[in-house]
């Protein structure tokens, strides 16, 4: 046990307001950001001081989520898979740190993985999901309607990866797509003759749940590693050749990501697994498949994503996980730089193809023209539009006196606000469908609350916050003062980013959707007028703000 000792740095950790499913790692020019989601039907854009930049509601569960630069302009779009069958790509606007919905497309069951990439090699992006409907979908492009492109399955397909593979009869690389069943059915699939074409077929004994692509054999040629429901790692060639596997004891991997984590040139596979270890396992030496665990950490719950991000000032890669314990984590491993490194070869070569450029004049008119709602709502405000049903209230509205600019921030505001009140949901054997939870697996119920533990940043207000602090009541515990310090950074830093919200009500309830509870809301919220920080102004537009 002394070699699996703790060899991580926790460098930061986000409490989500309901559990994560996704995580992906947007690059936009030289900035990242953190584009998340689960079962609070709500994907989240978040930067690296993890502020909540935007956020896009569904109607189902956030499943999956997958990023790629599609339109050629630096910035990657997001394709997001969610429970209630919608498939959509979303494009993130430069300059104002926003998302906006170009594609829609609803399948009739879960949508449990998506992809993309230039699967048949002509220059084109292609986009993939899977589902409980029991197919993969390929779309040609960002302006499909319909699938070019549907296989059907015996079961659910419940993973998926796209990647460049060698296969030992081609003399250049080609780019495969891996899928994976509930029923343990492995395929690769790649377009020949601009059809699909099935390369190879494994049936495994167990259910799929994850995916990914990498050298972890340290040969110069990537690997397939698949993750099972019976408690196994295994690691096949590009030819579908099993070189090894390995058992995981007292629990069962459900995500899967492979990258060097260490800085040796060498990559290891990051493991989530049902019981919430995160377990790193690497290969010290070339042409091998001597793997060995490097070190592990368990959390309270259920890992459900893991991913990896550049942290460009130290040059070192981080580990991401999160997972039913409503959390996404950020780890790096104590031993970066210090190993030596492997002479690991380059023998994949690449995969030649043009890819089209697009100009931005064109860009900015498509996103314009395609922009779609995610959401019911949304749904019901677009088709009251184009009914010109709005036109008609809003002038039976001004009739009565009220300015038209008035009626149209009010309808803004019906439109894009969420519930006013959020459940929180215990996890259980019974709350959880059968691919969340697997055969005998019995998710614990998280904590209470949500909270962001960060640094309080500068802002308006943030010397009296800090003022604040000092105020501690006797009674109250450790855990319920910091409790305080966030909720009150998070009031000031809400009527900072939206300028003015019109009720107290709707103040109080854009909080507690974070799973504060309401008394300690209100509490802040008074404690934070009484001392100046903040006001309500009857002076148009009327409503909370921070004081002048």
């Amino acid at each position: 046990m002394s070699k699996l000792k703790k060899r991580f740095n926790l460098k930061w950790m986000f409490e989500a307001p309901e559990a994560v499913l996704t995580c992906s790692i947007l690059k936009c020019d030289e900035k990242q950001f953190y584009v998340f989601g689960g079962h609070d039907k709500t994907l989240y854009l978040m930067d690296d001081e993890m502020q909540i930049l935007d956020s896009v509601p569904f109607d189902g569960w956030c499943r999956c989520s997958y990023t790629i630069d599609i339109t050629s302009d630096g910035c990657d779009e997001i394709l997001v898979g969610a429970g209630d069958g919608n498939f959509l790509v979303l494009k993130f606007v430069k300059g104002l740190n926003k998302l906006a919905t170009i594609m829609n497309y609803r399948s009739s069951g879960k949508v449990l993985c998506v992809t993309a990439g230039d699967l048949t090699n002509d220059g084109n992006i292609e986009l993939i999901h899977c589902g409980e409907d029991k197919t993969v979908k390929i779309f040609d492009n960002i302006d499909a309607t319909s699938p070019k492109f549907v296989l059907y399955y015996a079961s659910w397909v419940t993973s998926c990866a796209l990647g460049c593979l060698k296969l030992s009869n081609n003399k250049d690389p080609l780019q495969g797509l891996i899928i994976g069943t509930k029923n343990g059915m492995l395929q690769m699939i790649h377009i020949k003759d601009g059809t699909p074409d099935i390369i190879w077929q494994r049936e495994l004994e167990s259910q799929i749940n994850a995916i990914d692509i990498g050298d972890v054999v340290n040969n110069g040629y990537n690997d397939i590693i698949v993750g099972t429901d019976d408690s196994k790692i295994i690691i096949y060639n590009a030819d579908g050749e099993e070189l090894n596997s390995i058992e995981i004891e007292g629990s069962r991997p459900i995500s899967i990501r492979v990258a060097d984590v260490d800085g040796d040139n060498a990559k290891e596979i990051i493991v989530g697994c049902a019981d919430g270890s995160l377990l790193i396992y690497h290969n010290q030496q070339l042409d091998s498949t001597n793997f060995e665990l490097k070190w592990k950490t368990t959390t309270s719950n259920s890992i459900k994503i893991v991913s990896s991000i550049l942290d460009v000032e130290q040059g070192l890669i981080n580990i991401i996980f999160g997972g039913y314990d409503r959390s996404l984590r950020c780890v790096s491993d104590f031993e970066w730089g210090e190993k030596p490194k492997l002479d690991v070869p380059d023998k994949m070569g690449t995969i030649k193809s043009e890819k089209p450029k697009v100009v931005e004049e064109e860009l900015e008119l498509q996103l314009e023209i395609k922009t779609v709602p995610t959401n019911l709502r949304d749904y019901i405000f677009k088709i009251l539009n184009e009914t010109r049903v709005i036109d008609g209230v809003t002038k039976e509205l001004q009739k009565i006196g009220y300015l038209k600019e008035n009626i149209k921030n009010e309808f803004e505001l019906m439109r894009s606000q969420k519930p006013g009140t959020y459940a929180k949901v215990s996890y259980s054997l019974w709350s959880l469908s059968e691919e969340d939870i697997g055969p005998g697996g019995v998710i614990q119920e998280p904590k209470a609350a949500a909270k962001i533990e960060t640094e309080i940043v500068a802002s308006k207000g943030a010397s009296l916050i800090r003022a604040l602090q000092k105020e501690k009541t006797p009674d109250k515990s450790e855990e319920q003062l910091k409790i305080d310090e966030n909720l009150r950074y998070i009031i000031t830093h809400n009527l900072e980013k939206n300028k003015v919200i019109p009720t107290r009500t709707k103040l109080i309830n854009e909080i507690t959707i974070l799973g504060y509870s309401e008394s300690d809301v209100e509490e802040q919220v008074d404690l934070l007028k009484e001392h100046g920080v903040i006001q309500y102004s009857k002076s148009n537009p009327k409503g909370w703000r921070l004081a002048p």
